[in-house]
């Protein structure tokens, strides 16, 4: 089972992941960023394998416990169980397409903080598209069945490229498989401060 969210900002949010991620019994759990992640939370889930990509929004110190954790994904392709995953982050978007882009290795799942071109990329008021071209050129070389993405208004999932493309902003995404199949949103809310 696998658990997708982003835009977790707050400690009660990140209290309610951990909570979920338990109860859930997920085996893989990926951050799409603009998260803020703790020590605490790391080791809290230490039975879980932990991925997260770099937000447009978070802060150095998110980053640095990611790096010393070994669970920042940006520009990498990883092995979790049967299941190849790679990132791409907000941090040197075009470095981590490069490097996934010249392994042509196939992965099963991208999470990716940006959306590709055209798929739950238009945002309010315009509704334009303002996803990553270079990501659709990825998707048809690297052919994930899933993508998760970080940066999206929508609640919602639709196919790009052959692919499932699935919002996690403000959502906790659970997943029964990398294949297309069940999967539920659960709304994280917005906690008032």
């Amino acid at each position: 089972m696998i658990l997708a969210t982003s835009r977790v900002v707050h400690p009660y949010q990140l209290n309610y992941v951990a909570t979920v991620a338990k109860q859930a019994e997920v085996d893989l759990l990926l951050l799409g960023g603009d998260v803020v992640i703790s020590e605490n939370f790391i080791k809290e889930l230490s039975n879980i394998d932990i991925l997260m990509v770099s937000g447009d929004e978070d802060d150095v110190h998110t980053i640095r416990l990611a790096k010393k954790y070994n669970v920042l994904l940006d520009g990498k392709v990883t092995e979790v169980g049967s299941v190849k995953i790679g990132g791409i982050g907000a941090i040197s978007t075009s470095l981590n397409y490069s490097t996934i882009m010249s392994s042509s290795e196939k992965i099963d799942v991208l999470l990716t903080h940006y959306p590709p071109y055209g798929c739950l990329d238009r945002q309010p008021p315009l509704y334009v598209p303002s996803g990553l071209k270079s990501l659709r050129i990825l998707l048809k070389t690297v052919r994930p069945h899933t993508i998760f993405v970080g940066h999206s208004s929508r609640p919602s999932a639709e196919y790009c490229e052959g692919a499932l493309a699935v919002g996690t902003q403000n959502l906790l995404v659970l997943a029964d498989s990398v294949k297309p199949g069940r999967i539920r949103f659960v709304p994280l809310g917005r906690i008032s401060i």
